[in-house]
């Protein structure tokens, strides 16, 4: 009895040493891929596809790991090598090609094509440049004082005075934004994409660290601000991802919040806490194929508490859901790996009477427009259709 009590006790404790491991591993990973702006601004790694041949209309690819990805998806994204990139579109065809199977697709080159051999990243941003460059729509260059420091931004004029102003993701270009621009142009709305805190074009934060809108809510004030001393009436707000916690900490907490007309939610991350989780629940040991047990999430959500001063409960912008009036139309996923789309569903359930959600069927995160880009502006033209331009 005495041996087993003690071989229980070593199993125990050498449970809880590995659960404590792999907890302090955890913390170590939300911190330098969640918290860590500067994970962001690291050199491209080119490791989604293989070139195997290109011409000036399509571009053939192998995928390089294990998962296809966005490789043989249909949808719309740039591809990027070192020294170029192009969009790729519809795929013409499946076949052998060497090191397994190629996929071939539209191809639009921006400048020199690649050479077969290059690694390819497959992104979402899909136009190069700028509003004019890439877009044809004129805009200028602005600098929106934030409390850090002027952030860099662009402005496209437009004859309305409801203008959107754009939010993009944690650690995406402004030219995120292009891919809507166009929908809110055509309606005749001027619209500002901002930089935040720890972008490039915008200032440092003291802690060079994301904290998913609980501060950068501050910048999306200026540059609400800005808007109105330049002569707006009142403002959409479109976030995506962590573009979509700044906007709905805004609408929590900036006393410019009842100036906001409505808000486009992309992907939001809504719940820091659940969105980590989600993560860990797709992820395995280190070394392993193993699962990485729930309690680890757990003990690493809480040592991240204390060695980074993370406030999970403050994370959860749904919490003070109730405090926001303005409309909200959320676009989103049912395929999102990144941001739970349950998160979103929950809100749309709870708030129906003001909040609208639009399922993107396969869409992975803040892919929504990249799959269905005519369903994602339809969505767009009638929630601004409902809210703002029916009603004046």
């Amino acid at each position: 009895m005495k041996r087993l009590l003690v071989a229980g006790a070593a199993l125990g404790l050498a449970a809880a040493v590995t659960l404590s491991v792999l907890g302090w591993y955890v913390s170590g990973r939300i911190y330098r891929e969640a918290l860590l702006a500067a994970y962001d601004h690291e050199p491209d790694r080119y490791d989604d596809a293989l070139v195997v041949a290109a011409d000036s209309a399509t571009l053939t690819l192998t995928a390089t790991g294990d998962e296809r990805g966005r490789v043989a998806r249909e949808g719309m994204w740039e591809a990027r090598w070192k020294g170029g990139s192009g969009r790729v579109g519809r795929v013409i065809r499946k076949g052998p090609a060497p090191g397994g199977v190629g996929w071939t697709r539209e191809f639009v080159p921006f400048g020199e094509r690649p050479a077969p051999g290059d690694r390819v990243d497959l992104r979402l941003e899909v136009y190069p440049g700028d509003p004019m460059t890439s877009l044809g729509i004129p805009f200028e260059e602005v600098a929106i004082p934030t409390e850090l420091g002027p952030a860099r931004g662009w402005f496209v004029p437009a004859a309305r005075a409801t203008w959107v102003v754009f939010v993009h993701g944690k650690g995406a270009p402004l030219r995120q934004a292009l891919r809507s621009l166009g929908v809110f142009h055509s309606l005749g709305f001027p619209v500002l994409a901002i930089r935040y805190r720890n972008d490039d074009g915008a200032p440092s934060s003291p802690d060079g660290r994301y904290h998913y809108g609980l501060t950068e809510w501050r910048d999306l004030e200026a540059a609400v601000r800005f808007a109105l001393d330049r002569g707006a009436a009142d403002v959409v707000l479109v976030g995506e991802s962590m573009g979509g916690g700044i906007v709905a900490s805004f609408l929590e907490r900036s006393p410019l919040a009842p100036r906001a007309r409505a808000a486009i939610l992309d992907a939001p991350m809504l719940d820091f806490g659940e969105t980590i989780d989600w993560g860990l629940a797709q992820a395995t040991i280190p070394g392993t194929r193993l699962p990485m047990p729930a309690l680890a999430g757990i003990v690493g959500k809480s040592f991240a508490a204390r060695r980074y001063g993370v406030d999970w409960g403050a994370l959860d912008l749904r919490r003070r859901a109730a405090t926001i009036r303005a409309p909200l139309l959320l676009l989103h996923g049912d395929a999102d790996a990144v941001v739970p789309y349950t998160t979103s569903l929950a809100l749309a359930r709870r708030f129906s009477d003001r909040v609208t959600l639009v399922s993107f069927h396969g869409a992975n995160h803040a892919e929504a427009w990249n799959v269905d880009s005519l369903g994602f502006n339809r969505a767009v033209r009638g929630f601004l259709r409902k809210q703002i331009i029916d009603r004046r």
